[in-house]
């Protein structure tokens, strides 16, 4: 009987994500979609953002990333921010083409919303007693693993969230490339 299963993805990739959401705890989930060429950042803020404070946000994002990249890389590519809100909730969706989003980026992307949300941004707890040198290699293993989301030879795409005080990371299954509508 033959196996019809497909090759287990590389460890190392999943405890890289596992590390970027570790570095970051402002980040909610990460989402590679190999078959747009995109990552999904998504940050949650315990309040309701309405239509007209989502499209401030998307303008202030984008300003940021546009103001990032003209200082140190040059012209960048898909940029587009999404938000799911209910009564007291907000999820805001970054989506960026993974060829030019770099860790740098993501820095700067964090440090965004922890100052414009303060203590309305959810952010998983750290510990207090880490280290100086343990913040120099998350740093270190959080640039890897922008790498690795980076590489053109990844052949699923993936999702990193986190659930209380677990990351847990999975492949999503390749699909045929439906047409899909736009959305405006």
């Amino acid at each position: 009987m033959m196996n019809s299963r497909l090759p287990i993805e590389n460890a190392d990739t999943v405890s890289l994500v596992c590390a970027l959401l570790a570095r970051f705890p402002e980040l909610t989930s990460i989402r590679s979609l190999l078959g747009e060429g995109t990552l999904r950042l998504t940050f949650a803020v315990k309040q309701r953002l309405d239509r007209a404070a989502q499209a401030l946000l998307a303008e202030a994002i984008d300003d940021h990333a546009s103001g990032f990249h003209a200082l140190s890389r040059g012209e960048y590519g898909t940029l587009r921010v999404d938000c799911e809100s209910d009564r007291g909730m907000t999820f805001v969706h970054v989506t960026r083409d993974r060829q030019t989003f770099c860790k740098e980026e993501l820095d700067l992307m964090a440090a965004f919303f922890a100052e414009r949300f303060g203590e309305a941004l959810v952010r998983t707890p750290v510990e207090p007693d880490r280290f100086e040198e343990d913040i120099a290699a998350a740093d270190e293993a959080a640039s890897y693993a922008v790498e690795a989301l980076r590489d053109p030879t990844q052949s699923k795409s993936l999702v990193g969230f986190r659930e209380e005080s677990h990351v847990l990371v999975y492949f999503l299954k390749s699909r045929k490339k439906a047409k899909a509508s736009t959305r405006r």
